[in-house]
């Protein structure tokens, strides 16, 4: 083991020789950056992917930005302070990137609860335990933003020189908006909520003293399914916006 850092170096020195020009440490550097995108990004893969495999991605990832990143020799700071400042700077990025697939996700946990769908299910693809329709919208949001180019906005966003000046503050902006986001896309779903509550209240009083309640239970149920099929499309549109503006460089 005492010689691992003198084998280190030496294959630092042989990637950095002329003829090859690769800088390992910068290399390191722009993967640091990297790494909060392919940890928190769904479409990335998330559980659904082995570690070693996102590690991977995130050297390909890397690749692709560290000629963007200062050299290291320039600096009097150690490395693992600079990586963990490039892991800072990621951040904001990544947050921004999964903020619209978590908005989804969300969006399919109120039509859930608003038609009482307690279940929950375990999907690799989304973190924790998702609701039934839940699942899909995080899954035709990750679509979205593999098929418009997401990863290619990522790169761009994580190879641009001027980083947020306040990476923390960033991602809290970033959170907020998803949280609105979320709010947005379920708005038809509780308004629609509201008009099928007075209308079964409304039924039981007119036909009582008739139990109706065992026939408006899965009615209601169904009125909101009917609903989010109808406004499908449109959420589609909302969470697509969302993506293709997301994140921003």
């Amino acid at each position: 083991m005492a010689a691992a850092p003198g084998v280190l170096a030496e294959v630092v020195n042989a990637f950095d020789a002329p003829g090859i020009g690769i800088d390992l440490a910068r290399l390191g550097l722009a993967w640091a950056r990297a790494a909060p995108a392919v940890a928190i990004v769904p479409a990335f893969g998330l559980r659904a992917i082995p570690a070693p495999a996102r590690v991977v991605m995130g050297l390909a990832l890397a690749a692709t930005i560290f000629p963007a990143l200062p050299p290291v020799a320039g600096s009097a700071a150690p490395w693992l302070l600079r990586a963990a400042e490039q892991a800072v700077l990621g951040l904001p990025i990544a947050i921004a990137a999964a903020v619209p697939m978590w908005a989804a996700t969300m969006a399919g946990g109120v039509a859930d609860a608003l038609r009482n769908a307690p279940d929950t299910l375990t999907a690799p693809t989304v973190e924790g335990r998702a609701t039934p329709l839940g699942v899909p919208l995080s899954l035709l949001a990750c679509a979205i933003f593999l098929a418009t180019g997401g990863p290619a906005r990522v790169a761009g966003a994580l190879a641009a020189s001027a980083p947020p000046a306040h990476p923390v503050l960033a991602a809290a902006n970033d959170l907020v908006a998803g949280i609105t986001l979320a709010v947005a896309i379920g708005g038809p779903l509780l308004a629609a909520a509201v008009v099928v509550e007075v209308a079964g209240a409304l039924i039981a009083r007119a036909a009582s003293p008739a139990q109706l309640h065992l026939l408006l239970a899965p009615a209601r149920a169904l009125a909101l399914l009917a609903v989010m099929a109808v406004v499908l499309e449109r959420v589609s549109a909302v969470i697509a916006i969302a993506v293709e503006r997301a994140p921003h460089g």
